[in-house]
């Protein structure tokens, strides 16, 4: 059975990001064309508006889940690290 890594409090939120980041970009385009071509925009626009809110939101969130992660788990406990085959390496001391 393999292990797995611990995952990070803000992996879900890093991930809505993306994806709500990858939509603003589309849009931007979106409207940068219709601009340029003269066509309205202005849908376009607030939509991309609505997408950046969202990302600030979003990333306002994940800051206060890391403090908050920050201040609840303390200083942890060095451990010396290991190298494969379980002999540790020369800067260990």
């Amino acid at each position: 059975m393999a292990l797995k890594a611990p995952r990070r409090p803000t992996a879900a939120i890093e991930e809505a990001m993306g994806f709500v980041g990858f939509f603003g970009v589309v849009f931007l385009v979106v409207t940068v064309a219709c601009e340029l071509s003269g066509r309205p925009a202005l849908g376009w626009a607030l939509t991309l508006l609505a997408l950046v809110l969202v990302v600030v939101v979003l990333d306002r969130w994940r800051v206060r889940v890391l403090r908050r992660t920050a201040a609840t788990s303390g200083p942890t406990p060095a451990v010396p690290s290991r190298a494969p085959g379980g002999a540790t390496r020369a800067s260990d001391g």
